[in-house]
């Protein structure tokens, strides 16, 4: 007696039975429904003479129609002589393995075994690196089907839209996780590696970071000393401009910044040697301004030590993002980066004839002379104190604002 062809209606309205029973559809495909009423499609066929069965999806998630395409597909493997559900299962497995090898996948896992290696700044680095410019193109193809053209193309795209360096950077990037991946038997091949010294990603010309001329002190300290509706950045980011202007500390160690850091009695500011470029913990002396704007982020945000000063916004980093400092400056239409304004304590500070010792203690400038070095031990808090009040009080004097010692121009450190 020929098998009847099932409809979606007679699978929708089967109902339970005191028994498991079947409905089939013919050539092996079968809708089974238990006792509790679930309803799940077998496909049945015959394997070295012995009766098999192999599930392919539960009713009604997986439709008739669906149903009978899976059985279909697993008719050709059963013809083949073939064990659908181990064929099944070993594709399944191959299909985990290539996802797993993934560019992006592979950057992530990269990034996670190097954070302990490496300084928090340089862990912002790379993964900035590898979420702005590798992931977007590279991110959900098997990393062993990237050849040096593709490569090629995408850091391209990034260096002909003036991020050179940063270009440069991402293929250096890039060519560590192709290493990973080859040390873990995930891939072949390194493009990046023979990206190197192609022409078309040469070096640009070095641009020294300028000074910020004397003549724009003024104004950069009158724009940030704005209020209300006149100030145009956000109190947070005004602020930390402030510290960077009156510490002469870099970009990271100020965003990265937490309140257990400060100490409020001695007035002086200890980043740890995580965030430090020489890699050891350096203290500041902290001037009244520097204090002035500490205390104004303290009344607006949260104070307990273990929380950041400049809390982000977003999910990728806990504390201010990269670039936030520099493009508040270009907003307030400063000439300067925040490098720029360590040259400008530089600059300052040398011409009044301050201690030359004092001025690279204060911006942590590593002692070239390895000799020196050795016996190069105090940080001269002291004289950076006073120095760096002096300093703070040259600043508001450009801008026409009252200074602290009254009389800057003749307050000196021998």
């Amino acid at each position: 007696m020929a098998q009847k062809i099932l409809t979606e209606i007679a699978c929708k309205n089967a109902k339970p039975k005191d028994k498991i029973y079947y409905l089939n559809d013919g050539g092996g495909l079968r809708l089974r429904i238990r006792p509790d009423g679930s309803r799940t499609w077998i496909f049945r066929y015959s394997l070295n003479g012995q009766d098999m069965s192999h599930g392919l999806g539960a009713y009604p998630q997986t439709s008739l129609q669906t149903a009978r395409s899976k059985s279909y597909q697993a008719k050709s493997i059963s013809l083949e002589g073939r064990n659908v559900s181990a064929v099944k299962r070993i594709s399944k497995i191959a299909q985990i393995n290539q996802d797993a090898t993934t560019f992006g996948l592979i950057a992530e896992e990269w990034l996670n075994h190097s954070k302990t290696e490496w300084s928090s700044h340089h862990y912002e680095r790379n993964s900035g690196l590898v979420r702005r410019y590798l992931k977007p193109a590279l991110g959900q193809l098997p990393i062993d089907s990237i050849t040096e053209q593709l490569l090629l193309k995408v850091l391209r795209t990034a260096y002909e839209n003036g991020t050179k360096e940063s270009a440069r950077r991402a293929r250096v990037v890039a060519s560590q996780i192709f290493r990973f991946a080859k040390l873990t038997h995930r891939a072949s091949h390194n493009p990046a590696k023979e990206l190197a010294d192609n022409p078309y990603l040469r070096k640009p010309p070095v641009k020294h970071f300028r000074a910020l001329p004397k003549n724009q002190v003024g104004k950069l300290i009158t724009e940030l000393a704005k209020t209300g509706q006149e100030q145009k950045l956000g109190i947070k980011v005004q602020n930390a401009l402030l510290l960077a202007l009156y510490t002469g500390l870099r970009d990271y160690s100020i965003r990265g910044a937490k309140w257990n850091e400060i100490n409020w009695k001695d007035a002086t500011w200890t980043i740890p040697s995580e965030r430090m470029k020489s890699r050891r913990d350096h203290k500041v002396p902290l001037p009244t301004q520097a204090i002035k704007a500490l205390t104004c982020l303290k009344q607006i945000g949260d104070s307990e030590s273990v929380d950041f000063i400049f809390k982000g916004t977003g999910k990728i980093t806990p504390h201010m993002s990269e670039n936030t400092l520099c493009r508040a400056l270009k907003r307030l239409e400063v000439d300067t980066t925040l490098h720029g304004l360590r040259s400008l304590i530089t600059d300052v500070l040398n011409e009044n004839e301050f201690h030359p010792d004092a001025i690279e203690r204060q911006l942590d400038h590593v002692e070239g002379n390895k000799v020196r070095r050795a016996y190069l031990r105090t940080d001269f808090m002291d004289k950076r104190r006073i120095m760096m009040q002096w300093f703070a009080d040259w600043c508001d004097s450009m801008a026409g604002f009252k200074s602290v010692n009254n009389n800057v121009t003749n307050l000196k450190v021998a």
